[in-house]
């Protein structure tokens, strides 16, 4: 009898085991490699993450969570390649899918917090700057606040409302956005030609482009139109941009912008050029292009202007001397970075009273309204060199505060990049963050003579009406890029 009960235990497993092993398939190595959905960290997820599984990840995540949807989980679970059991279902191939932005939310607080904050201090600071220049050159002391509060309402009216505009529906359509991108991007161009030729010739620089009704420089147009049509192209060829053909097509798209821009107003230039650089390095651009392409073109800008300081120009060849005369101030403002008190009266006057300026300030400053230095000794301190008037009245806490939101700024930016729903909004996301940023960066290095003089504005501080505009265009889309952020929808 225990014989025979023995045999049939042994037959019953043999016979379950062989129903077992027609049912499961062997094991495979990409079985190890996957993590459920449930199991997923969203604290650090890359942009660089394919659509289309991330999608299929938050299905099979709902399908778990449900108390209902057991039957939908098993069979999301086995076109995933989760198979258990006997379910054994083919692997469906499904055609391009429509791209599906996350639920949207809020967008980010803290970027429209210090955004506020940094005009609000702006506005203060280019009111206290300014009433003694508006008074005796404009008979008005409110002169430039009252432009500037205007333009600061119609740069917050246009914030908000790029941040409410459903620009990311043209996700969907890719031929569409790079229209978009391409007439932003022409348009751009068009202005930069345009104030060569018929530009309004301000503090001995041709830099704004006078409409009529409107006079703007076209360099703030230049700076959104790079950054837009860069991101959609690096999108766009983003499985061969590690080819040295793809760099170079999208290094003469940057480049052309750059050189119209820098003619005139060679700060402006570089900070287009950086935006570019920045999205094709983040894009996944190789460091031996930058250092084979960008290398020489800098290293050759920087011969020309450091040549006439070891050499006179007067024995270089004729052909030469005229094109070495184009770069010759801007030597003469390195050496005056080098040495600004020897070259006081002239092209090291305004370092020197930002750097008396920033001095005198001391920790708490001399008091707002209490600057001596926007009393005639800086020119038009309202404009680029506005942070040492900070520096002035409100010392280093006051410009510590103002470097503080700059950082906070930045961080909640680059956290916006992190998340974005695609690798397009990613780095869009990053052009807009590197520019202000960088303008931030060189600004306040300038005024504490960190590098040789050059006009770069403080985003959203400096007095200046189409400068202010298009930074509240930039962040309003960065803001409408934060409320579809991946971070918010990975419950």
């Amino acid at each position: 009898m225990a014989k025979r009960s023995a045999r049939q235990r042994k037959t019953r497993s043999s016979r379950s085991g062989a129903s077992s092993n027609e049912n499961v398939r062997p094991l495979r190595s990409e079985d190890f490699n996957r993590r459920p959905a449930t199991q997923r960290d969203y604290t650090f997820s890359s942009f660089f993450e394919d659509e289309d599984s991330y999608a299929q990840e938050r299905a099979y995540a709902r399908s778990r969570s449900s108390s209902q949807g057991r039957s939908a989980s098993r069979s999301t679970g086995a076109v995933r390649g989760r198979r258990s059991g006997a379910i054994i279902q083919k692997k469906t191939t499904s055609k391009a899918r429509a791209f599906a932005l996350p639920q949207r939310e809020e967008s980010d607080f803290t970027i429209i917090a210090c955004v506020i904050m940094l005009s609000v201090i702006g506005l203060i600071m280019v009111t206290s700057a300014s009433y003694y220049y508006a008074y005796t050159q404009m008979g008005n002391s409110m002169y430039f606040f009252r432009r500037q509060l205007l333009w600061l309402i119609v740069g917050l009216a246009a914030m908000f409302g790029t941040m409410k505009l459903p620009f990311l529906n043209l996700l969907n359509k890719p031929v569409l956005l790079k229209r978009v991108a391409q007439i932003v991007y022409a348009v751009s161009l068009l202005c930069c030609i345009a104030v060569l030729f018929f530009g309004s010739n301000i503090n001995g620089s041709t830099r704004w482009l006078d409409l009529g009704f409107l006079s703007f420089q076209p360099a703030e147009l230049a700076k959104f139109g790079v950054a837009l049509y860069i991101s959609v192209l690096v999108e766009e060829h983003q499985k061969d941009i590690t080819k040295a053909e793809v760099f170079a097509k999208l290094f003469v798209v940057v480049c052309i912008p750059t050189a119209l821009v820098a003619y005139q107003n060679l700060s402006s230039g570089i900070i287009i050029a950086a935006i570019g650089m920045i999205i094709m390095f983040v894009g996944g651009a190789r460091w031996k292009h930058f250092f084979c392409i960008v290398g020489p073109i800098f290293a050759l800008i920087v011969l020309v202007v450091v040549l006439p300081m070891l050499i006179d120009i007067e024995r270089l060849p004729q052909a030469l001397q005229g094109f070495m005369q184009e770069f010759l101030y801007r030597t003469e403002r390195v050496q005056a970075w080098l040495d600004p008190f020897a070259y006081a009266q002239d092209e090291g006057f305004q370092t020197v009273q930002s750097l008396y300026a920033v001095g005198s300030g001391g920790l708490l400053g001399r008091g707002l309204g209490q600057s001596i230095q926007k009393l005639g000794f800086i020119p038009e301190a309202h404009n680029d060199i506005i942070f040492s008037i900070i520096c002035e009245e409100l010392g280093l806490f006051g410009a510590g505060i103002v470097i503080l939101l700059f950082g906070i700024f930045v961080w909640h930016g680059i956290k916006i990049s992190l998340f974005a729903p695609n690798k397009f909004t990613s780095l869009l996301a990053v052009g807009i963050v590197g520019q202000i940023g960088l303008q931030a960066i060189l600004n306040i290095a300038v005024n504490t003579n960190s590098i040789p003089a050059t006009g770069i504005t403080l985003p959203f501080i400096s007095y200046g009406g189409s400068s202010m505009l298009f930074l509240m265009i930039s962040v309003g889309i960065l803001l409408n890029i934060s409320s579809y952020t991946r971070k918010t929808s990975a419950s």
